[in-house]
């Protein structure tokens, strides 16, 4: 467990961990194959898949998508940056790698508030030597804090790739959707 401190001088405890309470990117990442899941992952995956037999395909459908945006961004369309928020847990076929192997020099600023998504993240996406690769700890409902902690990596002033692969569906208000997502395109250039 490690501490760090609030405005108020006093220590914040991390959140706590665990591994008995499913968590959705874990699910997700149980569905495209990967390691980094438990069983409660598993087992409400499977509920999951009982009731919606195609999860799974839509979850590996999805994942291609976004393999073929990024390439489709990164290389006819000219986009060199990417800010993907809620980006969930590391698998195959990432932005980041996506996009540098189509430009090297690309920078991608990953978003997520779970602890395990984070750790996953800063130990497993690396950048190619010509780019960069950063994750923001914040909540998509603060988008001032992503758009702040983000303009340290992108240059907000060129296009930037809007990455929200299965986030808003985790806002149950759809004005408020619109509205995060209206705030975040307002501070993003033409050609984003």
């Amino acid at each position: 467990m490690t501490e760090s401190t609030t405005a108020a001088g006093g220590p914040e405890q991390a959140p706590r961990f665990d591994s008995g309470v499913p968590q959705t990117a874990r699910i997700w990442n149980y569905w495209l194959g990967g390691k980094d899941n438990f069983a409660a992952d598993r087992a409400v995956g499977d509920e999951i898949r009982v009731a919606f037999p195609k999860i799974v395909e839509n979850a590996r459908f999805s994942r291609g998508f976004l393999a073929r945006a990024v390439r489709y961004l990164a290389g006819e369309a000219g986009i060199r940056q990417f800010l993907d928020i809620g980006t969930g847990l590391p698998t195959a076929d990432n932005t980041h790698q996506v996009a540098q192997s189509v430009a090297a020099e690309a920078r991608i600023v990953y978003v997520d508030n779970d602890p395990l998504v984070l750790a996953h993240a800063r130990a497993l996406l690396t950048s190619s030597p010509e780019g960069v690769t950063d994750y923001v700890d914040a909540d998509l409902r603060d988008p001032g804090k992503i758009l702040q902690e983000a303009s340290k990596t992108l240059d907000l002033t060129q296009p930037v790739a809007l990455m929200l692969m299965g986030i808003l569906g985790h806002i149950s208000d759809d004005d408020e959707a619109r509205s995060i997502v209206r705030r975040i395109l307002s501070e993003l250039p033409s050609g984003s």
